[in-house]
Formats: C-alpha cells, structure tokens, sequence
C-alpha cells in the first residue's frame, strides 16, 4: 500500500489545482491550468504539467486544444486513448449546449444569435478545411435545420447555388444563413465570396426566400455580411409580425491573447 510519504509530488498540487478551481471556477487559472486540471481525471498516475503546456504552446489556447482532431492530439502528445476521449468529450458537449442555446428557444433564432454564432466559431474555426454549411429558418425566423453542402480544401470549398436553391426548398425555408470558414484566418470575405453571395440572392429572390445573412468564421471571430451593410434586409411579416431584426449579439473579432 502506497503511503502519504510515498505518493508522488504532483499528488499535492493535483489538490491545489482543485481547490483553486472550486474557489473561483477557474475563471483566475490560466488555460495550461485549466487543461492540466481536465487530463488529470484521465491520466490519474503522471504528471500532466508538462503535457498541457506542450498542448497549449502548439495550439496556442484551451479553445485550439480542444478543436485539434484526435490524430493531431496524439502527434503532438503522448496522451492516452482516455484523454483523447475526454478532451473530444468536452467539445462535443460545447458544441451540443451552443446548439441548442437558438435551436430549442421558442423565439425566433435572431434573437438568440450570438449562440448561432458562437456555435458555428466553436464548429469551423478550428477546421483544416474550408465548408460550407446553409441553416434554414422558417417565416418567423425559427430554425428549421441545417444542412453541410461541400467539404473543400485548405483554401477552397465548392458550393453550387442551386444546391443551396434545392435545399431551401427541400426544407421549406423562407430565410437561408450561408456559414463557411476560412482555415487561412482570413477575417473578410474574398471577391469569390461577394460574387457566390449575390449569385445566390438572386437565384433566392425568383424562388421567394430570402438570404438573411452570410458568416465567415475564422479563428479570430465571425464576420457577417448582414451587420456589414452588405446584404440588405427585406421587409417580410411572419405569423408573429415582422421578423425581428435584433442581431446584436454578432460576434466582433476576437482580442489577441
């Protein structure tokens, strides 16, 4: 039997970062703290100091760490299929509570925007390759699914517009969100973006719906074209009255750390 003497150093400190954690929630813990606290309830017979802070150099916070495919974890670390677990564990249960912070609501998903937003960062941001993904939102502007169209390259997805025509259509959308990320960190959109976003309105706007907004999401936040003034909102009245127009929550660049 292992006895208090015998017990490894990091035992201590595993209880030091437990108490600071319950102190504050870990809100004054940096992120390699954060991130050690997490892989010690997987990797309970080492020192996992070393580990974290190697995770976090690479891939700069808790949120990159967090994004990384498995395969990538374990190029960078000598994690266990436990940690791995865990780790790919914590970003699915943060994508699933942003996903059903606007889907679940019974008001309109303008109104729990920011949600909309933060689930897509927290989805694309990270990604190697560029996608394309269209939600669909009903006369009220209530969500009614979502649907990934293309999977591209680092630099490039292919999107056809009236893919994006069909799928409205398929799911009897009155308004359509346009969602792709830029794995370069590009914050603006390109030319090939403005262009694919006007061929687009107007296919939307023979068939009767409308382009509500196009988001690009890259590590450093999410850009909209709607709250940029470059595309125009349309007077349209749903059952309720008109949509509401309260995007406030739109997600500005995020401050460098």
């Amino acid at each position: 039997m292992t006895t208090q003497e015998e017990q490894p150093s990091y035992y201590g400190h595993r209880e030091r970062l437990r108490t600071r954690f319950m102190a504050d929630e870990g809100r004054s813990m940096p992120d390699y703290e954060l991130l050690e606290l997490l892989l010690t309830m997987a990797i309970p017979r080492r020192d996992v100091k070393p580990i974290a802070k190697t995770l976090i150099n690479k891939f700069k916070n808790i949120q990159g760490v967090l994004s990384t495919p498995a395969h990538k974890l374990l190029e960078e670390a000598e994690l266990s299929p436990n940690a791995i677990v865990l780790l790919r564990l914590v970003h699915t249960c943060m994508l699933r509570s942003s996903y059903q912070g606007f889907t679940v609501s019974e008001e309109p998903t303008v109104l729990n925007w920011s949600q909309l937003e933060e689930y897509y960062w927290q989805k694309l941001a990270y990604s190697e390759i560029e996608e394309f993904h269209v939600c669909f939102l009903d006369e009220s502007g209530h969500y009614k699914g979502e649907r990934q169209l293309s999977t591209g390259t680092i630099n490039q997805a292919t999107v056809h517009p009236r893919e994006i025509i069909r799928a409205a259509i398929e799911n009897q959308a009155v308004y359509v969100i346009l969602i792709h990320n830029h794995p370069s960190g590009a914050y603006k959109p390109s030319s090939d973006d403005l262009a694919i976003t006007r061929e687009i309105e107007a296919l939307a706007n023979v068939m009767n719906f409308e382009v509500f907004d196009h988001l690009i999401v890259a590590k450093d936040g999410v850009y909209s074209f709607r709250k940029e003034g470059l595309i125009v909102p349309k007077k349209r009245r749903g059952e309720n009255g008109e949509l509401p127009e309260d995007t406030k929550g739109h997600k500005q660049k995020r401050a460098k750390k």
